[in-house]
Parts: C-alpha cells; sequence; structure tokens
C-alpha cells in the first residue's frame, strides 16, 4: 500500500508541477489577464477535472503552486547556508528575481495587473512570514505589521531588479533592505 501512494503522490506532484509550469510559461508569453484555464490545461496537457481537484482557478494555482516552488528554493538556500542572517530569505527572493527576471516581469512589470501584484505580495508576505518567525522576537502584531512592511518594499525591489532601468542587481537590493530595515530587527534578531 505505501508504494501505491508514492506512486499517487509523484503523479499529483508531476500534475502540479505541469501545471504551475504552464502558466508560468503562458505569462512569459502574454497577458496574465487574457490567460484562460483552458490555455492552461492545453498547454500542461491536463484534464478539467484534475485541475479543479487542486486548484480553485488560475489565481489559486498562480498562489499556491508559486509559494510552494518559493518554499522550496528558500530549503535550498538554507541547506547551504552556514549560518543564515535574519534576513537570508529576502537575499534568496532577491537573488531569484535576478535569476529569472522574465518570470518576475511578469508578475510585476508594467504590463502586470492589480491581481498579480496582489498575489506576488501575499507570496512574498507568506514566505518571510514562515521563514522569519523563528528569527525575529517581537509580539504577534508587531511581526504582522513587521512582515507587511518588509513584503510591499520586497515586492518593489524584485520588480526594480527584473525591470528596472538599469536592473538593480540582487546584491545591491539586499544591501538597500540591510542599510534601510536592518538596524531596526537587529535587536529583533533571536
Amino acid at each position: 500500500m505505501p508504494e501505491e501512494q508514492d506512486s499517487a503522490d509523484r503523479r499529483v506532484r508531476r500534475t502540479r508541477a505541469s501545471l504551475h509550469r504552464a502558466l508560468i510559461e503562458l505569462m512569459v508569453e502574454g497577458a496574465y489577464d487574457r490567460i484562460t484555464v483552458r490555455d492552461i490545461l492545453e498547454r500542461a496537457d491536463v484534464g478539467r477535472s484534475t485541475f479543479y481537484t487542486h486548484y480553485r482557478d488560475k489565481d489559486d494555482l498562480l498562489l499556491r503552486s508559486s509559494t510552494d516552488y518559493l518554499r522550496a528554493a528558500m530549503t535550498a538556500a538554507e541547506t547551504d547556508a552556514d549560518a543564515p542572517e535574519p534576513l537570508a530569505p529576502v537575499r534568496t527572493l532577491f537573488e531569484l528575481a535576478a535569476g529569472h527576471p522574465e518570470i518576475y516581469r511578469a508578475l510585476l512589470g508594467r504590463k502586470s495587473g492589480t491581481v498579480l501584484l496582489r498575489t506576488t505580495r501575499v507570496m512574498v508576505a507568506q514566505i518571510l512570514a514562515e521563514r522569519l518567525r523563528d528569527r525575529l522576537t517581537m509580539p504577534e502584531d508587531e511581526f504582522a505589521t513587521t512582515v507587511t512592511f518588509l513584503s510591499w518594499g520586497v515586492v518593489g525591489l524584485l520588480g526594480a531588479i527584473a525591470e528596472g532601468h538599469p536592473p538593480l542587481s540582487a546584491e545591491e537590493a539586499y544591501q538597500q533592505v540591510v542599510r534601510l530595515i536592518g538596524p531596526g530587527l537587529a535587536g529583533r534578531s533571536g
């Protein structure tokens, strides 16, 4: 029985990865608001009922699959680091944007809309909250406000990395965050 479960889990992971990849490819090629679930299904070669088993709509696919992708990237980066600094997750986000500017232009560039901006901000906030919760010692309400503030700033800098004129490097963006926010968090790192 465990072998059957493992096989089913692999199928689910492959299906979700295929849907995520299809959506990202379509976003890089054209406007998000013009992408339909049918377009995603055709690109991913996945059936409609399978899609709706996993996601409510394309916005849900974008948020959940991109958040899962970022979690995996954060875990890999943390595994490679010796003793990460409190803002290490921010550095990883900036490095991803620098490494995949076409994706971040689709998410945050001039042609992206409000849905993409808000979804990206929520995604970044979720990841930062997960990764910073044990690194910062502060009351929960202050932590929530800090994550909201930080996520909006990070999203702005992700856009500057992907579409700035000239583009900001990941390291330059990270150093700006450290200079501006680091002193306020210094006494809160645990």
